[in-house]
This record gives structure tokens, C-alpha cells and sequence, in this order.
């Protein structure tokens, strides 16, 4: 939890510390369910393979591994740092103002979500509440689930600006409109 100033976005913090762990030695740790479950992959300059692991251990010491001890979001809309690989090194940049109070969360990566029993194809499809009574319907346009039926025809229908709701649905009619002459001033690039 950011309990200082608000952060700005685009501050970076690294490199994550721990313990250089090569990639054959870490699928020992791995094989034998002794993984900290803090360790960030390191892969080869061209991205092509692991080569090792950064782990802090355990239990790390919170003043000295801080940045092991920030949580991976439920959703990627409450992400606010992305990590990053640079030169062997693993750090995090802030993504938006993250304001005093806020929590410091980064994503993990696809591995670790998939380890974790989380199905990336479901991620964040179904935003509104779940009561479990009506299914969920699916914007053909943009995919965001919709709580049923009624709620899926206002997303697609026009507000009082008289723009669709949709933002995709609101672009794929703007260049349906350009492309059959209907708008009389567009933009050319």
C-alpha cells in the first residue's frame, strides 16, 4: 500500500532483489515443491528461453525485498505497475497516479496465472455483478460481458449525445460512414 505522496506514472522501481537461481538448478526447486512462489523469470537477451530466476526466498525481509511483497491484481483494470525485464534485471513502472492508500499491484504473467488455476481466456470477460440467475451475454463488438439481455441492448444502443455506447460499435460506424459517404468531413491521413 502506497502509504507516501501519490506516485507518478512512469516512476520505476528496481531491480527486484534476490538470489540468481539458474533456470536448471530452479526446475530442481520446482520438481521438488520447494518453490518460494516470489521468483521472477529471467529470460536470454533475444527472449527465446529461461535462463534463471531472481528469488528473494521464502520469507523475505520486507525492507529489503519490498518489491516481492507487492500482490498480483484480480483484475487487469486494478493493475497500476507493469514489470519489465532490462539488462537481466526485473523492474516494475508505475502505469497510472497511484494515490496515498492505493495498493502497489504488477501481473505475475500468464505462468504464474496458469499455475494458479486462473483460465487467462476468462480474464476479466464478466465485469458487472454476478448474481448467477441470467446468463451473461457478450458484446459482439468490444467483449465485454454483459448482465443479460436488456443490459446488453443499452450497451449497443445510442446515448443522448446520440454516439453508441459501444466505443467499438461507436469507430466500426464511424468508418462505415466515411467509407459509404455518408459523413461529409473526414479526416484523411
Amino acid at each position: 500500500v502506497n502509504r507516501g505522496e501519490a506516485i507518478p506514472e512512469g516512476v520505476l522501481f528496481g531491480p527486484y532483489t534476490g538470489e540468481f537461481i539458474p533456470a536448471a538448478e530452479y526446475e530442481e526447486i520446482k520438481k521438488a515443491k520447494m518453490e518460494s512462489g516470489n521468483a521472477w523469470e529471467i529470460r536470454d537477451q533475444y527472449n527465446n528461453k529461461t535462463v534463471g530466476y531472481i528469488d528473494p526466498g521464502m520469507n523475505p525481509d520486507p525492507q529489503l525485498h519490498w518489491m516481492a511483497k507487492i500482490n498480483c491484481p484480480n483484475k487487469t483494470q486494478e493493475q497500476n505497475l507493469v514489470g519489465f525485464q532490462l539488462a537481466g534485471q526485473i523492474y516494475y513502472r508505475v502505469m497510472v497516479d497511484i494515490p496515498r492508500g492505493k495498493e502497489l499491484l504488477v501481473w505475475y504473467g500468464s505462468t504464474y496465472a496458469e499455475e494458479m488455476g486462473i483460465e487467462l481466456e476468462t480474464v476479466d470477460k464478466y465485469t458487472g455483478e454476478e448474481d448467477h440467475v441470467k446468463e451473461a451475454m457478450m458484446c459482439g463488438y468490444c467483449g465485454t460481458g454483459m448482465d443479460g439481455e436488456k443490459k446488453l441492448e443499452e450497451h449497443l444502443g445510442k446515448g443522448g449525445n446520440n454516439k453508441y455506447r459501444c466505443g467499438a460499435k461507436q469507430a466500426e460506424e464511424m468508418v462505415r460512414m466515411a467509407e459509404s459517404g455518408e459523413r461529409k468531413f473526414v479526416c484523411k491521413v
